[in-house]
């Protein structure tokens, strides 16, 4: 494992806002070993510079924002059982430009403005896409990830997808998109 030059654990500190002796009582480390190592007096074990480090690694994790506190909790889903012109009206009615789909509480697919219009310019006539049923136009689901994930991890999956569903012990509590990040 690499660790960062020691002189980084002050900075670190610093930039967490903790001071030495909440460092030393989290790594299990004297104050004064902190002190004597943040002012370049003492080369600590690989041992104690381990845990120092995966201590601020820590600490650093547990300051940072969560998909919970950013997830739309109340979202529109739909079931796949509907036929599509239900799920068009929702999407125009809430402003949305995708919807999970659910076949009961399973979480079945997704359905989305582009993919309705791309079925369209295929050769699909409008009417008979409408009326069809939402099960036959599935796109692949919204991927799942726990709500107490950090932020950081949720947003580079959404560079490539239109949004992610959160859980809570298997539930699904609520959703974000990139508009819910903005």
């Amino acid at each position: 494992m690499n660790f960062p030059e020691l002189s980084a654990i002050k900075a670190k500190r610093n930039q967490l806002g903790i001071k030495q002796n909440e460092l030393a009582l989290k790594a299990g480390v004297s104050q004064s070993l902190i002190a004597k190592v943040e002012s370049n007096q003492l080369i600590p074990s690989y041992d104690i510079a381990k845990k120092i480090f995966l201590t601020l690694e820590s600490l650093e994790h547990s300051k940072e924002r969560t998909c919970k506190d950013v997830m739309t909790k109340h979202f529109i889903s739909i079931q796949s059982s509907k036929h599509i012109k239900e799920a068009v009206e929702l999407m125009k009615k809430h402003n949305i430009s995708q919807i999970p789909v659910f076949n009961g509480k399973r979480n079945q697919g997704s359905i989305s403005e582009s993919g309705i219009y791309g079925k369209i310019t295929e050769g699909i006539s409008k009417e008979v896409l409408l009326s069809s049923k939402i099960s036959e136009f599935l796109e692949p689901p919204f991927p799942t990830l726990p709500s107490s994930t950090p932020l950081s991890v949720a947003l580079p999956l959404l560079k490539t997808i239109n949004a992610l569903l959160l859980t809570d012990k298997d539930n699904i509590m609520g959703i974000i998109t990139k508009s819910d990040v903005l």
